[in-house]
């Protein structure tokens, strides 16, 4: 037997040796640094006030290792015991600049968004432990203040502050280089945690069950009593969709597309044509409507399918919400269940904007960019070090159509991304019960010749995006550094939605006629929508292997290669057919299949 101090030094030059390893990789990406470049990384390592850390720095590329302890972490760039103001961002959206009424028919065609693009809209699953949620940029500028590099713009448009109409001024700022050199930092200690920055606030609604509301934010969320006259009616068959004969007992002969004998599901998959039960699964033992196992609320609640494993039982207890989405509703049990079947349904919505901008090309080619923004970006953690965290954070998927056929997908991950034609991602459909929940192409049958929208995952933290959930390693070998996605909180974009078009041509983006009021200037900005990553003299700053706990604040969309003429942001990634280690594909159409599926299987029972 290997004795334990062996396997400690072991551990100790393996973690050594990858260090060295990272340390020369970051070297060599850096030697060809330009001249300015390396004049501001020696002013920004002469900024701390330790020696030994300075020496550390230049020597070993270890810096900052007295920052560790977050103990320290002060703030000396506000007034801690002043309450910063914050200017009413409720106008920001609007542009007095626009006449619809004016706009020739020339310029109304520019300004048209197709409709297929709207109907191949994709839908983005949050991760169910996320903390820093959508965010609001008119609410994220009221919290902010321009710098040119780390010095403070205090004689810009005579102190009234950043909105959406005037952001683009700042490319005029004397020495900013065109906004180059132009952040937008927080007025407030962001490792505190201010409340705009985590944007709990907008989290997308969940789906309503039964025709509860949260309408009333002091709600009390009902017990199982409150409800059960209203599903009393409700057959646990009848819940899940089974046919029953007049004894109350299941027909199982409808039910014969389901193996007598499902397995364990080895990939995650579950329900349908699958094959596999979470039943005895490692991925957990909850099937969801979706196809997928899981464990928790998410998985095991309202949108289960019990036909793939193991539920909660729908009157004892009743499904309560997750405590930290603080989901509140109302209860209407003296409502008939039949009523909310036919309701609108805002599941999905968020009250953070998403932006769209479309973008018309040659050969009959329409790019479809939805950009999604957030107000922080929570970096990795690298042997339980964090890095990489940044105020800001836009992230995007791109949809191509080709004559108005969609035929490729890009997500944006980090400063990279991935794209895939736009057969291989999952679609969602509404589920047709009423509930506000999906069904999904990989489970269901019907599903897969009717749903339309694509399914992309956001990672918990960074948000950058992933056609499936799961753990997705990237650039570190062994999965040490890895983002995570799961089905959370679902996230439908089009039910708030700012819409716009960008011509090749003038290079002007344009309100679409959907919201032509909208202000616009906001896109030209050339700068950071964040704070500058911090100086070394900073307590909440440090930097290994070349990685800084904190870095520069993104620029926005305007600078994402909107022009593309491939699918992809750098335009040298592949377009992949399949996604995900196992090349899942969606169900193949079968020719006698019946109209209007169900969750976790493909027939109905019309009589």
């Amino acid at each position: 037997m290997q004795r334990p101090g062996r396997k400690c030094l072991g551990g100790f030059l393996a973690i050594a040796l990858g260090y060295i390893a990272l340390t020369g990789i970051a070297e060599h990406l850096t030697k060809h640094s330009n001249l300015g470049e390396k004049e501001e990384n020696a002013k920004w390592i002469g900024s701390s006030r330790n020696w030994l850390d300075k020496q550390l720095c230049r020597w070993v590329g270890m810096c900052g290792t007295f920052h560790l302890n977050s103990n320290g972490w002060t703030w000396e760039g506000g007034d801690d015991d002043i309450p910063p103001i914050v200017p009413d961002w409720s106008h920001f959206w609007h542009s007095d600049e626009e006449d619809p009424d004016s706009w020739s028919r020339e310029e109304k065609e520019l300004r048209e968004i197709p409709q297929y693009v709207i109907d191949h809209a994709p839908y983005v699953h949050l991760f169910s432990d996320e903390h820093f949620w959508p965010g609001d940029i008119a609410e994220h500028l009221a919290h902010l203040s321009p710098r040119k590099n780390y010095t403070k713009i205090d004689d810009w448009n005579h102190g009234h502050g950043l909105n959406l109409t005037n952001l683009n001024e700042l490319n005029d700022y004397e020495g900013g280089i065109h906004g180059r050199f132009v952040y937008l930092q927080s007025n407030e200690n962001v490792e505190e945690q201010p409340e705009w920055l985590g944007g709990a606030g907008h989290i997308p609604q969940l789906p309503d069950l039964l025709g509860m509301e949260n309408d009333d934010a002091d709600a009390v969320w009902p017990s199982s009593d409150d409800v059960v006259d209203q599903v009393s009616g409700l057959s646990m068959q009848e819940a899940t969709n089974h046919p029953t004969d007049p004894e109350g007992e299941a027909d199982t002969a409808e039910f014969q597309f389901w193996p007598t004998e499902p397995t364990p599901s080895k990939n995650g998959r579950c329900s349908g044509n699958s094959g596999f039960t979470c039943k005895g699964s490692g991925f957990g033992p909850c099937c969801s409507i979706y196809g997928w196992c899981g464990r928790g609320e998410e998985f095991c609640g309202q949108a289960c399918d019990i036909l793939g494993g193991r539920c909660s039982d729908p009157f004892e207890p009743f499904p309560r919400p997750r405590s930290d989405l603080k989901r509140r509703q109302l209860s209407e049990a003296s409502q008939p269940v039949k009523k909310y079947q036919s309701r609108p349904n805002q599941a999905g919505r968020s009250s953070a904007p998403a932006h769209l901008i479309v973008v018309q090309k040659e050969d009959g080619i329409v790019d479809a960019f939805w950009f999604f923004f957030y107000s922080f970006n929570l970096g990795q953690k690298v042997f339980n070090i964090r890095f990489g965290n940044h105020v800001g954070d836009w992230e995007h998927t791109m949809i191509r159509f080709k004559d108005g056929v969609p035929t490729a997908v890009f997500v944006s991950e980090h400063n990279f991304g991935s794209a895939y034609k736009f057969h291989a991602l999952e679609k969602y459909t509404v589920n047709p019960d009423g509930s506000g929940t999906m069904i999904g192409t990989w489970s269901n049958h019907t599903a897969a010749k009717i749903a339309k929208r694509p399914v992309v995952y956001a990672a918990v933290g960074t948000h950058a995006m992933y056609p499936t959930p799961g753990l997705h390693p990237y650039i570190l070998p062994y999965g040490i550094l890895h983002d995570q996605t799961d089905r959370g909180p679902l996230w439908d974009p089009t039910l708030n939605l700012h819409s716009y078009t960008w011509n090749m041509e003038d290079k002007k983006v344009r309100a679409s006629t959907r919201n032509p009021k909208l202000a616009t200037n906001w896109f030209d900005f050339a700068g950071h929508w964040g704070d500058k990553y911090y100086p070394l003299s900073d307590p909440r700053q440090y930097r290994f292997a070349g990685q800084y706990h904190y870095v520069n604040g993104p620029t926005g969309p305007r600078w994402k290669n909107l022009a593309r003429s491939g699918v992809c942001l750098n335009q040298k990634c592949r377009v992949r057919d399949w996604v995900g280690d196992s090349r899942i594909k969606r169900l193949p159409i079968e020719e006698d299949e019946e109209e209007g599926g169900l969750p976790g299987g493909n027939f109905t029972n019309d009589t």
